[in-house]
């Protein structure tokens, strides 16, 4: 047998999250071993998980997990060290919102042709929101593994104090801004709502695309948002802000502390933060979710967590890579997220199929909200170019702004806008 490469080896030798799975098919034949990076680390044992399942489906395929990056951003870092010398995993997990800088790079295989075929196979379990996650312009680059959705999260002991019926939540931003109002309580040192702004340019995204509108303009040569959908954002803000928000801002593990304080009766949120959040609660107050509010019939949602990419080049290696990441994203690999880590899957056809997760999502009534939002799922934007960081600061500086009472939306917007445009030019 031929020597270890370090396209086939552990990366880190002996480090704590890395894993090799291989099988006595793959030692005697030489067949394809795939190298997988993936993040968060937190979630190491779930992708161990996974990398055991698949072997047993495949064993003509062995599989080297390494799951040591603690986050998307470290495992950016590191995939782009490896791509300069050559040492590019064969599939990656991801953050969402990396997928555009791959793409940028024509690092990122196109996986239209996979998907084609496997349209044609009756017994696949892969549904258009696993594909629609990883879409970048006309083509399909990386599969929706595990997602996290913007949701609204209510402490109801808060609403029930202030006499408000807890049967019957506001679902409009209007109706939550006014309810925030109710409750919003200095003398017991209540704050009656919280628009999390802070966590990259995810929540701005939100506001715009849930209105039908999008980032950029079609042909990508300028900002989206300029017109009324980027006005109408900073108009909820401001309203967030009128309702409580400006005079205790403050960043977004400070909210979380609040909410799961209990002194915060309204959190728009990550629905990644659920799982926590009940166990927080748990025995002291209740909670109950909602969905993110569209304001339009084509109002679409920006999916956080994490999808799956090919970076395979050779053709057995890159076939080998696409059955991985099939896997992954079909009800096998997505029972194994559900079961073993705090994500959302991206599945909404496995999410719903009573008999796959259906029944398992019934009995956790809060994610309702979350599974309800899989079919209105998009990729998460990225501005194209290399001020992507310098962009997203921008977006989130006006819009504190705004939601501190500094300036006025148009003003804010305005301002955003400009100094958008000036990063793009760059």
């Amino acid at each position: 047998m031929k020597s270890l490469t370090r396209r086939n080896a552990l990366i880190g030798a002996g480090a704590a999250a890395t894993y090799f799975l291989t099988g006595p098919s793959i030692r005697a034949q030489e067949k394809v071993t795939l190298r997988v990076t993936a993040a968060p680390s937190i979630v190491a044992d779930m992708y161990r998980l996974m990398g055991e399942a698949f072997m047993a489906k495949h064993p003509d395929i062995a599989v080297a997990i390494d799951s040591t990056q603690r986050d998307y951003n470290a495992l950016l870092d590191a995939t782009l060290r490896d791509a300069l010398t050559a040492q590019l995993a064969d599939v990656s997990i991801q953050g969402n919102n990396k997928l555009r800088l791959y793409v940028d790079r024509a690092m990122a295989v196109a996986l239209d042709d996979y998907l084609t075929a496997e349209a044609r196979d009756p017994s696949s379990t892969l549904s258009p929101s696993v594909s629609s996650i990883g879409r970048v312009g006309a083509k399909t680059y990386a599969l929706g593994l595990l997602v996290s959705t913007p949701l609204i999260f209510y402490n109801l002991d808060i609403l029930k104090s202030a006499g408000i019926d807890p049967s019957n939540l506001p679902t409009s931003w209007e109706g939550i801004v006014e309810l925030a109002r109710k409750i919003d309580d200095p003398a017991t040192s209540t704050l009656g709502a919280y628009y999390t702004y802070d966590q990259q340019d995810w929540f701005w995204i939100a506001l715009i695309e849930s209105q039908g509108g999008r980032m950029m303009n079609a042909d990508g040569t300028d900002v989206g948002f300029a017109g009324p959908e980027g006005l109408k954002a900073m108009q909820i803000l401001k309203a967030f802000g009128e309702a409580g928000q400006a005079k205790v801002d403050m960043p977004r593990d400070q909210v979380r502390q609040l909410f799961a304080a209990g002194k915060l009766g309204i959190l728009v949120d990550s629905s990644g933060s659920l799982d926590t959040f009940e166990k927080q609660a748990a025995g002291r107050f209740s909670i109950a979710t909602r969905p993110f509010p569209l304001l339009s019939a084509e109002g679409r949602l920006p999916a956080g967590g994490a999808l799956g990419i090919v970076f395979a080049q050779d053709p057995a290696r890159q076939k080998a890579a696409w059955e991985f990441l099939k896997f992954a994203a079909s009800a096998e690999g997505q029972m194994i997220i559900a079961k073993n880590s705090g994500y959302m899957v991206a599945n909404s056809l496995v999410a719903t199929t009573p008999d796959m997760l259906g029944d398992y999502f019934a009995g956790k009534p809060n994610m309702k909200p979350v599974v309800d939002q899989l079919g209105i799922l998009d990729g998460w934007f990225a501005f194209p170019g290399s001020n992507g960081g310098e962009i997203t600061k921008a977006l989130i500086d006006h819009m504190r702004t705004v939601i501190t009472l500094q300036v006025e939306p148009k003003a804010g917007l305005d301002a955003m806008v400009a100094d958008v445009r000036k990063l793009l030019a760059k």
